[in-house]
């Protein structure tokens, strides 16, 4: 079946029939690994999307009448931490500091033109202030993973107010420990306006068979690490895509080229 498939190629390819068996094997051999290590380059292209539940923060909606609601389906929240004053809020409660609202109608002067559904969360710019989801995914050997996010600062938010992204897993004691995180800082000129929505992300690097957190479940982090609590972030279309590790699939086309060369002069002299 191998000669006869060698015989096809070479009536398809003139310099084939030119060439010896063994030279055109290995010709054939380079051409797919190098069409599988072009595959292998365009790894955004092979992204697989995880899914996130109410990544959109679309559930639940606010009361008839209410503007916002701290609750938020799916997603946990750090307990207030003991420094943690409600005078210095104005009397807003640890639990009101975040929570999601419902976009505007179109054409108001504060209406979100590129939000996902129709709600959003916010969170204030306050340390400690989070929103956290472990996920039933798993961190897989050979992947990394690329989470995005929406942002936007409003309400007054002053320059310099952080905000960090993480991908984490529990360890043993069930502590979170970060894989990456990635340190995002209000600015005039990223965040130009409190209507429009930009995208800020973190990126692991390829899970490794010794790394501790391979086959852990995958947690996701949205934490505000400074400011006092004047101003806000709004936060929407949270999205987890696992990338293949690029070296992983040119090291695989290499291998099966060359063992398919071997096995075709074994069958060739045997």
């Amino acid at each position: 079946m191998m000669c006869s498939n060698l015989r096809r190629w070479a009536a398809l390819d003139p310099l084939a029939a030119k060439m010896g068996p063994d030279v055109f094997l290995w010709r054939a051999s380079a051409l797919a690994a190098l069409g599988i290590l072009f595959l292998a380059g365009q790894g955004a292209a092979m992204a697989a999307s995880i899914p996130i539940p109410n990544g959109s923060f679309e559930s639940p909606t606010p009361p008839p009448g209410y503007p916002a609601t701290p609750f938020v389906d799916e997603w946990q929240k750090p307990p207030a931490p003991a420094w943690f004053n409600p005078e210095t809020t104005g009397g807003i409660a640890w639990e009101q500091l975040s929570g999601v609202f419902p976009n505007t109608a179109a054409g108001s002067p504060d209406h979100i033109d590129n939000m996902d559904g129709n709600q959003a969360a916010y969170l204030f710019t306050l340390p400690e202030v989070a929103l956290v989801q472990r996920l039933e995914s798993t961190f897989e050997v050979g992947q990394s993973y690329q989470l995005t996010v929406g942002a936007l600062g409003g309400g007054g938010i002053a320059e310099g107010s952080g905000l960090a992204l993480s991908l984490y897993y529990l360890d043993g004691a069930s502590r979170p420990v970060a894989v990456s995180t990635s340190a995002i800082t209000y600015t005039q000129a990223q965040f130009p306006t409190a209507t429009h929505l930009v995208d800020i992300g973190v990126k692991t690097p390829a899970v490794q068979t010794g790394d501790p957190w391979a086959g852990q479940n995958i947690g996701v982090q949205i934490l505000a690490t400074s400011g006092m609590g004047a101003g806000y972030w709004d936060l929407d279309n949270v999205r987890l895509e696992a990338v293949p590790e690029p070296a992983m699939a040119a090291m695989l086309a290499l291998g099966l080229a060359g063992i398919a060369a071997r096995r075709w002069r074994i069958r060739r002299h045997g």
